[in-house]
């Protein structure tokens, strides 16, 4: 609301990125950011402020805390415009928390019925990832997810371009380090008509079945051309 590119770019944590089912960029620094911002094409549509709709704090780690928020666009007479439902990253880098990314589920609202079917279609997302994770296949993997592909964990900020990007990198043979992911609550945060963010809770088990470790994460499900399937997540542990 500062309608400030510098000084709204000092309340983010950088790589900073912002995925949902449109295009999406990772901004390397504040200056970048900064840049990137055009307030005089927003004001143009008539927006003169933003309120919160609400803030839910989903899970809470040492140094990072997923808060699903929706906020609303508004003109000077108070007339409201476009609302956004997006899932925030925020974490705590040298004693300053900042926003380290957005998961955009999407602007507008839905339905009833089109809401039900859409975090049904988020679950079977997340559901169809973990199943193709526990195959121990890594094209399976590759497969389960949209790209750019966004991965926050381990105080990293990971994004694959495309399939063949992933498959050349570290990420297929993460799974080796336990045998099995077991998927414990998948809870719906957000739901719009291209994208559902859901909190998820896992556990990581070794090859007789025994919990090595159980982490929480948010997983951003979007809508691309056609296909449901998972663009981002953010998980507390590794």
């Amino acid at each position: 609301n500062s309608r400030m590119p510098a000084v709204w770019a000092t309340s983010l944590h950088y790589p900073h990125v912002r995925p949902g089912a449109g295009p999406f960029e990772v901004y390397q620094d504040a200056r970048e950011y900064a840049a990137s911002v055009n307030f005089e094409q927003t004001l143009r549509t008539g927006w003169h402020h933003s309120e919160w709709v609400s803030r839910q704090v989903l899970q809470v780690g040492t140094s990072k805390v997923h808060v699903a928020g929706s906020w609303r666009r508004f003109t000077a007479d108070g007339t409201p415009q476009v609302a956004s439902a997006i899932t925030y990253i925020v974490t705590n880098v040298n004693g300053h928390w900042g926003i380290l990314s957005r998961f955009a589920a999407g602007t507008g609202a839905v339905d009833t019925a089109t809401a039900a079917r859409n975090a049904a279609a988020g679950r079977d997302a997340v559901t169809a990832f973990f199943a193709a994770w526990n195959a121990h296949d890594p094209e399976k993997l590759a497969a389960a997810g949209h790209y750019p592909h966004v991965r926050i964990a381990d105080g990293q900020v990971e994004v694959w371009k495309a399939a063949d990007q992933l498959l050349a990198g570290t990420e297929p043979g993460r799974q080796r380090t336990w045998f099995q992911t077991r998927v414990d609550q998948v809870t719906v945060a957000q739901t719009t008509a291209t994208g559902v963010n859901l909190a998820v809770t896992i556990s990581k088990l070794g090859r007789d079945g025994a919990v090595l470790s159980t982490d929480e994460g948010v997983f951003l499900v979007a809508l691309r051309d056609g296909s449901w399937k998972v663009q981002a997540r953010s998980m507390m542990g590794t």
